[in-house]
């Protein structure tokens, strides 16, 4: 698994291949198919592993906020950041490209359980937010696909990002 991850990371799915896994680990292509049976297989527990890695990445930068606003903005900017420095995360940013992790779409229930997970921070600051989390995910969802995807002058930087996320997001929210 770690030779899929390394190789996803490295040079995203399309590269992916049980030849290359089986070399990267050591082992043969019958062992790679004895454990996960398809290519297909193979990448969606690949992607699975990278994707809990990059949550990990994200809460961890944004768990020093103070509010839940601020946390909500921190974690769609350590997001959109990690989304695009790995091209592992293409899926996950691009669903319509590849759909294999998210079989439901940028907005199924597991990319909404992804974002959730993201999210579990924000009732730990403000506990009356929890009945709304999934509601919650879904709007942080459409906002990080939105700022993956395009960037503009008001959020092509970090900063310019932050305070956009500030004036709109946050409001949306109602936090």
């Amino acid at each position: 698994m770690q030779a899929a991850v390394e190789r996803l990371a490295a040079e995203g799915p399309e590269a992916l291949t049980i030849s290359a896994v089986a070399a990267g680990s050591g082992v043969s292509r019958p062992t790679i198919y004895a454990h996960f049976g398809t290519r297909e297989q193979l990448l969606s527990a690949a992607l699975e592993r990278a994707a809990g890695q990059v949550v990990s990445q994200v809460v961890e930068q944004a768990r020093g906020a103070s509010t839940a606003a601020e946390y909500a903005v921190e974690v769609t900017v350590a997001a959109r950041a990690e989304f695009r420095r790995h091209p592992a995360m293409a899926p996950v940013a691009f669903p319509q490209r590849d759909p294999i992790l998210f079989g439901g779409g940028a907005l199924g229930p597991g990319a909404l359980a992804m974002a959730r997970s993201f999210l579990g921070p924000l009732e730990e600051l403000e506990p009356r937010l929890g009945p709304q989390l999934d509601e919650i995910a879904e709007v942080c969802t459409r906002w990080l696909l939105s700022v993956v995807l395009f960037d503009s002058e008001r959020t092509s930087t970090d900063e310019r990002l932050r305070a956009f996320l500030h004036r709109r997001m946050v409001p949306a929210l109602g936090l």
